[in-house]
Parts: C-alpha cells; structure tokens; sequence
C-alpha cells in the first residue's frame, strides 16, 4: 500500500522541483536519442503577446508548466503554445535531427539560442507550410539542428493550429534516426499495405458477386485508412503535397466520411432494413446529416475538427448494442461483426479520450487506431465470409448474376489485354531495367572471380558463364531498341565522326570469329568515300555490326566482304553492303525477312540460335535515318545485305578535340567512395568490384542512409555512386537533399554519378537534372567502372567544383 503512494508523490515532487533546479538535458557522446518532452517546459499565450526572445525569458524565469510526459497532449489550444528545452551538448557531434510533435500540426516555428539568450537559427514548418518548403520533405516534422558544442542552448518551440496540440520531441543523432526511420517506414509499408491489400482483395469480390457488403466494406476500410495515412502526414507527401489549404481541412472531412461509410456497411451487413425497420431510418437519416455537414466543416475548421472527433465517440458502442441485440435474436454473423468492432471500438474511445485530455498520450496510444483497425479489418473479412455462407441457400440470384458479371469481367480483361499489346514496348523497356538488375550481380561477380587463383577448367566455365550474360545483355539491348524504336523514342544523333575509322572498328570486332570458322574478312572502300561525315556513329555501328555478325554466324568456310561507298546519284549517300557466301535465303523467307521476330526458318533458329529482332532493328534505324536496306540472295548461293544512308562530307582538316596531355592513366588510383543502393546483391558486386580496382567504399541502403553517413564521416568521399530505384527516397530526390546540403556548407563537394539499371534517355536525362555528373548502366564490370571513375575524378570543371587539385 506504501509503495502504490510512493510513484505519484515522487512525480508530483519533481514536477515542482524541475524549474527551480534549472532542468536541462544532456547530451553526451555514448548516447544517441533522447526523449526531450520529459521536463520541457510549456507556455500557453492565447493572445499572441510574446516574442521569442521575452516567452524564453518568461519560461526561463520558471512562469511555465514543466511537463512529465513523453507524449504531451495539450488538447485543443487557442493562441500560441511555447515549448523549452534547455540543452547541455557535451559532445562535438555536428547535427542532430529532431522529430518535433505530431504531423497534423498547422505551424511550427523553431528557435535555438545560445546560453546568453542569442538567437542562433530558426526554422519555421508545419501542416499549413507547403511541403516542398520543409528543410526534409519528410512527411512528419522534422528538423536538422546544430547545437553549439560543449555549451549550453535553449530549444525554444513555438505551436499554433487549430488540432490537438501533441508535443513529443526525440532528439536523434543522424545514425540512430535514420534507423528509427527505417523501421518506421517498414511498419507503416506494412500496415497500410496490408489495408490495400484488404481493400482490393474485397473489391475484386465485389465485381465477381455484386455483392454490395463488400463495396461498401471497402469504402468504409478505405476512408478510415486514408483518415490514418493523412493523420500520419502520409497523405501531404504522396497525394496532395501542393495543396496546404486541403491538407488543413482534409481531416474532418474524412472523418464524416469514415462515419458515414460505417453506417451505411453496418446497415447493410447487419441486414437491418428487414430485422430493426427503425434503427435502419435513424441511421440512415444520420448518414445523410453526417454527408450533408461536410461543407460546412470548411468554415470553422478549429469547431469541426473537436464536433467530428466527439460525434464518432458514440457509435462504436451503438454498434455494439445493435450486434448484442441480433445475436441474441438468433443472427450468427453478428457474433462476428461484434468482435471485429469491439477492438476499434477501444481503440477509437482511447483516441478521442486522449484528443480531449482525459488520458494521457503515450507511444501506444498514438498508433492504437492502426492496431485497432488491422485487427478489425482481419475480422471483418472472416464476418463477411461467414455471412455469405449463411446467405448462400438463399442466394442463387446472386450466383447467376455472378456468372453474367464474370463473363462481363472476361470481356473487360479481353479489351484490355488487346490495348495492353498495343503498350508491349513500355512494358518491355521497364522489363529491361529489371532484369539488367540481377544480371548486373552475374556479370559483376563473374568479372571479380577472373582475377581469382583459378584452374583452367575452372577458367573454361567462367567465361563460359561470362559469354552467356554477355549474350543476354546484348538480347536485352535489342529488345530495349525495338521497344524504344516502336514508341517512337529512339534518339538519332547528328555528329561528325571518322567514318573508316568506324568501319575498320566494326569489321574488326569478328576477325578472331571469323578465323574459327575459316572466313576470311575484307574490306572495300570506295576513293570518294571521305574520311568524315555527319551522322549518328552509334546506330550506323549498330546496323553494320548486325549485318557483319549475321553475315560470319550464317557462312563456314568462305568469304565475307564489306564495301562502302558514295552513291552515284546522290553523293551526300553512302551505299553500304555485306556480301557473304553463306547458306544464302530462299525468296519464299525474304518476304518477311525484316519483320520483327522472324527467321529463315525454324532449322535455323535450332541450329545457329537468334530471336530475329536484329534485322527488325536495323530496318527501322535506316528507315529513321532516311535511308533504305535491302537484300539478296539465294539458297547455296550467299547474300548480299545492302543499306543507303544519308552522310554528308565534312571538311576533315578540323580535328577532333584533342586528347588532354594530363589524363592520368587508368591504373588503380585508389580514392574514397559511397555506395547507394537498396539491392543487398547489387551493393555487394559493386563494392567488390570498386574494392579489386583499388577504392576503399561504404555503403548505405537507403537515401536517407546515405544522408546520415555523409553527415557523420570523418573524412570525405571522393565520389558517391547513387542508384536510382530506391524506396521512400530515391537516387534523383537524395541527389538533389545531397546537392543542396553542399550548397549550404553543410557537406563538402562530392561528385554523384548514377549507378542504375536504367538505361532510356529518359531516365539518364532525369540523372543529370538531379544533378548527377555521370550515368553508368547497369551489368557493369571492373573495366568499365574503372574507365567512368577515372574519367570523372580527372575532369576538371569537376575538380574545380569540388575543389580538388589536378
């Protein structure tokens, strides 16, 4: 009995005793968060008289409430709210992030003073701010501090809005919130994930039965779950986060919504039209007035938000007596439908309990509606379940017009399956991106065991399974093209280039083929050809590199000729032609030569392997060129593959750009680097191959991750490799947080270059827009990771940006 009057006289001791002993919290260098609201001192100010400067003077005179809470709830408040937390850094950690209140907060404003009353820095958010003005577009309050080392400060919060006034304050180094962080986001992924799941799940019931429990279940879980994701803050950062006004006025709104919807699901599930006529006319008639009041909650939105919290009250336990009722009536679904609702039935009064100041807030009861609605969710799916089990001797109505909705069903899935075939090049262009993904894991590892202690057996199966990843790389690139060729986004350059350079470069590639299978490769240039043109150089090597490799896969023991030259009619024209002596075509396979997916015949495909898609591609690249391609041949007899392309002269005394005389040699330089990636496997092969090419790495799995870690590092990197599909944050968003941190001092210059399975112009155009100075597609191995550091770390407009000598 002692004991149980021990805790509540101890607080009320120190709650008297905290202003005069001059509380302060204490930051030291073996701790990483704190939990700040516990002593923080709080000020209410309804007629907006105080300043920051004399409501820190007034709170450091001891005319506050010191509070004793983790999770302050204030209620409802009018005016402004003052916050102090005095700080005692005994540590020379640069910054800390603070997660301040709760995000449905209209403004926050937040100033740090030094231990003589100086005003150091201010930061003003909150839910009326737009979210792309927040210092972290993160959707709760968050804020990056730097208190003064080794000294005392004063944290002074100053709150104003027209909802709960809720102020828990946790003071984080950069490590520990981004783990918090993390684990945050994972739960929230999961909780509202399964919501959806739930919601789609009991929709595509509905469109198979028309069964209308089901709909008006979904809208009831959807709008109680959009109700959630807004409170959270979810809701400005995904949906709407350029409109303040209707994130302010969203929740009363969505609460009339909630209620509303749960009425009506509650009357059709408990079938009370037929079994309570009146209840069903008071409900319905409360449906209706809960509809009705939305429009007005736009007029006073500090009355709506406490006159829809405190009219939800009453209906949980409404619902519970009506669920008694009918199962005492002998209705089995309501056994069901009681127990779903008794747990938000708890967990809601808790929640308005606690928006009204009658309990005390706690981290519990701020997420109880999440495990109050999940279980209710659960439950409610077997209740609806149950309840067409019982239903269904009587409904064979509802089976037959299931049936017409089903066959209905196939026929919307039918049209569009049609339209989707007609959006297969988006589809495949994405495809791409995922499986270069895992292949960049097979080529990345396979080129880090090459320089292994190997046996030559070993050795064979290596480039074995080298060759192949190389060969799907190249089918994936051609499905890529073709994609991008279809949806008419295939980019063609205008260039000058040295055109027997290029030549001699692309018949080369297949000379050691060639050898192997006893061809022998020529090449004929006519005199009037020019050494430079204009033209895309990358497509033209494209068509003559496909147009060679076809012409050695398809011819054993014979020649192979390549001739370019200008055409007599035209000379802006080139005439290009591949002449082998190969197993030849048939007319009958000519036809459809050159349409996509199609070769000689099925013997062929069997024997020398191909998808067909290489001639396809080269067609359409000439036709996008403005030219012509051709071909002819006879079985037995060989081919003759010809191509006209429009390549104007150029006046060849203009040299190219000079080489620069101080490029360093791409031999291993060694450098520091950080490596941004959520793929375990892909962040695995990358620092494997950067450590083999002599760069020592860290690593972060997240945008925020990487945030922290360049905040925290002792000493700087060199470069950062950032992929571009990362969740919550991605590449371009932590591009662009990293730039601006540089441009405000707060990190030193580090180049970005994009490590990233996408490979569009698209995709590499939004890279250099998010600030990226280098784009490096995903397979990857040690030569060309090597080549592209190199050639960034040496460039000089870049060495100058960040600072570096030459």
């Amino acid at each position: 009995m002692t004991k149980g009057r021990v805790l509540p006289i101890g607080l009320m001791v120190m709650a008297l005793l905290l202003p005069l002993l001059g509380h302060s919290l204490t930051l030291t260098e073996d701790q990483q968060e704190y939990q700040a609201a516990v002593g923080m001192q709080w000020l209410s100010d309804p007629n907006h008289s105080l300043t920051p400067s004399t409501a820190l003077k007034a709170l450091r005179e001891g005319n506050g409430t010191t509070l004793t809470t983790r999770y302050p709830s204030q209620g409802f408040q009018n005016g402004l709210q003052w916050f102090l937390v005095t700080l005692d850094n005994n540590t020379r950690f640069p910054y800390w992030f603070l997660r301040i209140s709760r995000p449905h907060l209209d403004f926050l404003d937040i100033y740090l003073f030094d231990r003589n009353g100086n005003a150091i820095d201010h930061q003003r958010m909150g839910d009326r701010i737009p979210f792309s003005q927040r210092e972290f577009r993160h959707y709760h309050l968050i804020s990056l501090q730097s208190f003064p080392p080794l000294d005392r400060s004063y944290l002074l919060i100053r709150a104003q809005g027209d909802n709960v006034i809720e102020m828990p304050v946790s003071i984080k180094t950069p490590v520990a919130f981004s783990q918090q962080d993390n684990q945050i986001s994972l739960l929230y992924g999961i909780y509202y994930g399964a919501i959806v799941a739930m919601c789609i799940f009991n929709l595509m019931i509905f469109m198979s039965i028309r069964e209308p429990s089901y709909l008006l279940y979904v809208l009831y879980l959807g709008t109680f779950g959009l109700n959630l994701f807004t409170r959270e803050g979810l809701s400005y950062q995904w949906l709407w986060p350029d409109s303040p006004i209707w994130n302010h006025y969203s929740l009363p709104i969505f609460n009339l919504l909630t209620l509303a919807f749960s009425m009506l699901f509650v009357q059709h599930f408990l079938e009370l039209r037929t079994r309570l006529p009146l209840m069903s006319r008071v409900i319905t008639v409360v449906t209706i007035l809960s509809l009705v009041a939305i429009p007005f909650t736009l007029i006073s939105f500090h009355y709506s938000i406490q006159i829809t919290t405190a009219a939800v009250l009453p209906w949980p336990f409404i619902m519970l007596v009506l669920s008694l009722w009918l199962i005492y009536q002998g209705y089995s679904p309501a056994r069901y439908f009681l127990l779903a609702f008794l747990s938000v039935a708890v967990a809601t009064t808790i929640f308005i309990l606690k928006a009204f100041g009658v309990v005390e807030g706690s981290w519990l009861i701020e997420n109880i509606m999440q495990v109050g609605t999940f279980l209710e969710a659960v439950l409610l799916s077997f209740a609806l379940a149950h309840r067409m089990t019982v239903l269904k001797s009587e409904n064979a109505r509802i089976q037959r017009e299931a049936t017409e909705a089903l066959e209905q069903r196939v026929e919307e899935r039918t049209q569009e399956l049609n339209s989707a075939l007609s959006a297969r090049s988006e589809f495949l262009a994405v495809m791409s991106h995922e499986i270069r993904t895992p292949l960049n894991g097979i080529i990345g590892t396979v080129d880090m065991l090459k320089t292994s202690p190997l046996n030559n057996e070993q050795q064979h199966n290596l480039n074995i399974i080298e060759q192949s990843g190389n060969s799907l790389l190249n089918l994936i690139n051609d499905i890529l093209d073709y994609s991008r060729i279809e949806a008419g986004k295939m980019p063609i350059e205008q260039t000058r280039f040295d055109l027997h350079g290029l030549v001699n470069d692309s018949l080369g590639l297949f000379q050691h083929k060639a050898r192997v299978q006893s061809n022998t490769l020529t090449c004929e240039l006519g005199k009037n050809l020019g050494h430079y043109c204009i033209g895309d150089p990358v497509r033209l090597r494209q068509i003559l590199v496909n147009l060679i490799s076809n012409a050695v896969k398809f011819t054993d023991n014979g020649t192979i000729t390549l001739s370019a030259q200008r055409d007599g009619d035209n000379a802006d024209y080139v005439l290009f032609e591949v002449i082998d002596t190969g197993i030849g075509i048939s007319p009958e396979q000519i036809t459809n030569l050159f349409d996509h997916f199609q070769q000689g015949d099925s013997s062929t495909s069997r024997r020398y392997g191909g998808t067909g898609l290489g001639l396809a591609i080269c067609k359409q690249l000439v036709e996008i060129m403005g030219g012509e391609i051709g071909v002819n041949s006879r079985r037995n007899e060989g081919s003759r593959f010809w191509f006209r392309l429009p390549l104007p002269k150029t006046d060849g005394s203009a040299s190219l750009p000079a080489a620069p005389t101080d490029i360093i040699d791409t031999t291993r330089s060694g450098g520091r680097l950080l490596i941004v990636d959520d793929n375990h496997i892909n962040l695995m092969v990358a620092e494997g191959l950067c450590k083999k090419i002599g760069y020592s790495t860290e690593v972060a799995e997240s945008g925020m991750e990487a945030i922290a870690v360049l905040l925290s590092a002792e000493e700087p990197f060199d470069l950062i490799l950032m992929d571009c599909e990362m969740p919550e944050m991605d590449g371009f968003e932590t591009s662009r947080a990293i730039i601006k941190l540089q441009k405000e001092g707060r990190l030193p210059r580090v180049p970005i270059i994009a490590l990233t399975a996408h490979a569009v112009p698209d995709k590499i155009q939004a890279c250099h827009d998010a600030g990226m100075v280098g784009h490096l597609a995903k397979p990857i191995n040690s030569e060309r990771l090597l080549m592209t550091l190199k050639q960034i770390l040496r460039d000089p407009d870049i060495r100058r940006a960040t600072g570096r000598s030459a």
